[in-house]
């Protein structure tokens, strides 16, 4: 498989993992830093930019991986479809943080109701069913910036994996499996 195909293909999957509910590249594994330990957590894909390479996803502002990403703007992207057996890590910046009600607004009312809890995320409770939500919005959207992306494809006979960076323009090398 060329270089360029296997790019396009990483694009494509991530295209398509936007608008395919069950898509595997939908939830993936989105990594921060925090006291130079990582911190992994598995997150919805929102929204993809394949021009700039820009990835999307929603957060509670009052979440740890937005304490992390104020410390440390670096992350780590990680998909991967267990039918294919194609891997993508994509190292990242985050270029964007914003609370912007418009998109608040077009989520579904289950969707708005896990902005709103009355009680931060990662925070000790007693009972899961005694959680209450209120008026106060805790919404933010997260972009992220690609800096390199790596792919594996897994197969019986060869194993393909690859490496893109930017640098201008992407640019992409075959690299030992």
């Amino acid at each position: 498989m060329k270089l360029t195909e296997i790019f396009k293909e990483c694009k494509a999957q991530w295209i398509n993992a936007i608008d395919e509910k069950n898509h595997p590249f939908k939830t993936f594994v989105l990594s921060t830093i925090e006291r130079n330990e990582p911190k992994s957590r598995s997150v919805i894909l929102r929204g993809f930019d394949s021009k700039k390479m820009n990835f999307t996803i929603y957060s509670d502002l009052r979440s740890n991986k937005i304490k992390e990403l104020n410390n440390s703007s670096s992350v780590q992207l990680l998909f991967y479809n267990s039918i294919s057996r194609f891997q993508t890590i994509v190292r990242a910046q985050m270029i964007n943080m914003n609370s912007d009600l418009k998109i608040f607004n077009t989520l579904t009312e289950h969707s708005k109701k896990n902005y709103t809890s009355s009680i931060s995320p990662g925070k000790l409770i007693q009972d899961p069913y005694d959680l209450t939500f209120g008026k106060e919005i805790n919404f933010c959207q997260l972009v992220f910036k690609a800096i390199s992306v790596e792919c594996l494809q897994l197969k019986k006979n060869q194993n393909i994996r690859s490496y893109f960076e930017f640098n201008k323009s992407w640019k992409g090398f075959y690299i030992a499996p």
